[in-house]
């Protein structure tokens, strides 16, 4: 019975696979909720070890966030816009002046509407 369930186990975990993995455990917590908010259901490792840094190995503290094997196509997908929009500049408001990071699209200062020079 116990081999049945490791084998179980096992073949239920081959079928996961990593999309993503950082030694942030923020990013990680960010990344996991977007993969959420699209329906994908994540199992994240290494998240405990994170507290460990410095102990451990470097390379001991990553944290990977595995998903279903059918989903990686669509988890990929969300990641690479994460990826570009986290690599956009950040913005001055053309009314006020304020400095907006790059996730706005809107002043946080203002309201107003961030226009992209043409």
């Amino acid at each position: 019975m116990i081999a049945k369930l490791t084998l179980s186990a096992m073949t239920e975990l081959e079928q996961w696979c990593c999309v993503f993995s950082t030694d942030n455990m923020i990013e990680a917590h960010l990344v996991n909720g977007l993969l959420h908010q699209a329906r994908i259901q994540t199992s994240m490792q290494g998240e405990a070890l994170s507290s460990t840094l410095g102990e451990l190995p470097f390379a001991d503290n990553t944290i990977k966030i595995f998903v279903p094997a059918i989903k990686l196509p669509l988890g990929e997908e969300i990641l690479v816009n994460y990826r570009q929009k986290k690599s956009k500049l950040d913005w001055q408001c053309q009314h006020c002046n304020e400095l907006n990071g790059s996730a706005f699209e809107y002043c946080w200062h203002c309201g107003t509407e961030y226009e992209q020079s043409k």
